[in-house]
């Protein structure tokens, strides 16, 4: 199954530390669920906005299990976030 997971950053929350940096890296280089894309979505002002996600799990249980782990998450920079099953149309 496909999931999309996407994190809003909370105001003033735009500058992400070099450790969380190098835990997210060493976080989406696991082996388990293969990640299609994930990269930052920015506002008009080409500012950091949110981050997204997009992999695949076994079920929704595996998808949020894998997302709890997020050090973004776990650093507290998000002001709200959301799991989704993706169901590709076309591609």
């Amino acid at each position: 199954m496909l999931f999309v997971w996407i994190g809003f950053i909370k105001p003033g929350s735009e500058t992400i530390s070099q450790e969380v940096n190098a835990q997210s890296n060493e976080f989406l280089s696991q082996p388990y669920l293969k990640i299609h894309s994930v990269g930052p979505l920015c506002d008009e002002s080409g500012r950091r906005a949110g981050m997204m996600l997009t992999f695949e799990a076994v079920d929704r249980d595996a998808a949020q299990a894998f997302v709890d782990g997020s050090p973004y998450k776990k650093a507290g920079l998000y002001d709200q976030y959301h799991l989704y099953e993706y169901r590709d149309e076309i591609g």
